[in-house]
């Protein structure tokens, strides 16, 4: 199946999904190699796939299948620049139990870096969207629509 991922415009359209992935007070965060900011787990939607068969896919390819999907917690409606790109990003997030124990790609291609952060060290992580910080750390029982514009 393929990536919905649109070049439109000046823009490359993302439909995302992520993950809060919770370990007690812990929650895993990843990042590309050689960058100081981190971002939810997660990835690309394919087409003709909802939502949660995507994050339970995304999840079991990039940590292994020691989660439990919770509940959607925010839509992110994300505008920003990476390497010279624009994106308008849509992406669904999900509160996620973790009860694994180390953490495992199951595919090869894999490429980001995972760490587990405590919710203190949290507040002084670059994380992108900074926005999603709040939800994190003061998590909601209903689903917020959260809309980041990095770039204008």
């Amino acid at each position: 199946m393929t990536d919905i991922c649109l070049d439109m415009n000046e823009y490359r359209v993302n439909l995302r999904v992520a993950a809060i992935v919770r370990r007690g007070e812990d929650v895993l965060l990843c990042r590309p190699p050689g960058h100081d900011w981190w971002f939810l787990p997660g990835g690309r939607i394919k087409v003709n796939e909802d939502s949660l068969t995507a994050v339970r896919r995304e999840l079991t390819e990039e940590i292994g299948s020691g989660f439990e999907v919770r509940k959607p917690t925010a839509i992110v409606e994300n505008f920003f620049d990476l390497e010279e790109r624009r994106f308008h990003e849509i992406c669904t997030v999900y509160e996620v139990t973790w009860h694994g124990g180390l953490i495992a790609a199951t595919v090869d291609d894999v490429q980001e870096e995972f760490d587990w952060f405590s919710l203190a060290e949290l507040r002084d992580v670059v994380l992108k969207p900074d926005l999603i910080k709040q939800r994190i750390l003061n998590p909601q029982t209903e689903l917020e629509l959260i809309v980041n514009r990095e770039n204008k």
